[in-house]
């Protein structure tokens, strides 16, 4: 397996998306409101993105595009492309020429010619996220096995104990143990003590966070 799964922040980064379809549009959107700069190059566009336009969520390019034509200066500054317009053709030409230019590619229709591949996300508890791909194989999988994950540990509530107890914890120890490593060396050894587990077992927030501090020395 040669992708790396990272959640990267997009704020303030260049992204120019081929296709202005339903699958343009989504992954466009999702850019703009997360922060990015959106410039959407299609022979026209979804009504949704025009109101983006219209509001500044993103830019709209109108222009009709071939298979060899001089695609540089709509590259230049970005950062991703997104490939998603409904010719196969054209598809592949504007994937090599963004790989070319030294930009990140989603192809929204054949993963393989790209070196980003968007997940299926979700947050089944307020600050955890998942996400599940099958690396273009199958969307329908992947959504299947993102909801099942996520009927799953929406009602773990040891898990959902265990996160807000080791958010504070952390919190906690960084503003008062310097080195990190030592700080590393702490969270292994409360995860693993029996009487801290018990506490999380039983929801007792206050109790496992107790114990969390009496083991690293902080009480």
């Amino acid at each position: 397996m040669t992708f790396i799964p990272l959640f990267i922040d997009f704020r303030d980064k260049w992204v120019i998306v081929f296709g202005g379809g339903s699958v343009g549009t989504r992954r466009a959107l999702e850019f703009a409101r997360a922060g990015a700069k959106v410039t959407v190059v299609a022979d026209r566009f979804s009504h949704e993105l025009e109101v983006a336009a219209l509001s500044g969520e993103v830019e709209l390019i109108r222009r009709s595009l071939r298979p060899g034509d001089d695609v540089a200066p709509l590259l230049r500054g970005k950062a991703l492309a997104v490939i998603a317009t409904s010719d196969p053709a054209l598809n592949e030409y504007l994937s090599e020429s963004a790989a070319s230019a030294g930009l990140l590619v989603n192809n929204a229709t054949e993963a393989s010619q790209g070196d980003v591949v968007f997940p299926f996300r979700a947050e089944p508890i307020p600050g955890l996220y998942i996400a599940v791909t099958t690396l273009g194989a199958s969307g329908i999988a992947a959504r299947w096995a993102r909801d099942r994950a996520l009927k799953c540990l929406a009602s773990d509530g040891e898990l959902r104990t265990l996160l807000d107890v080791m958010t504070e914890f952390k919190r906690q120890l960084k503003s008062r143990v310097g080195d990190a490593k030592e700080r590393l060396g702490l969270y292994f050894m409360v995860e693993s003590d029996p009487t801290f587990r018990d506490l999380v077992s039983r929801g007792d927030r206050e109790g496992a966070l107790r114990r969390a501090l009496e083991l690293a020395g902080l009480l």
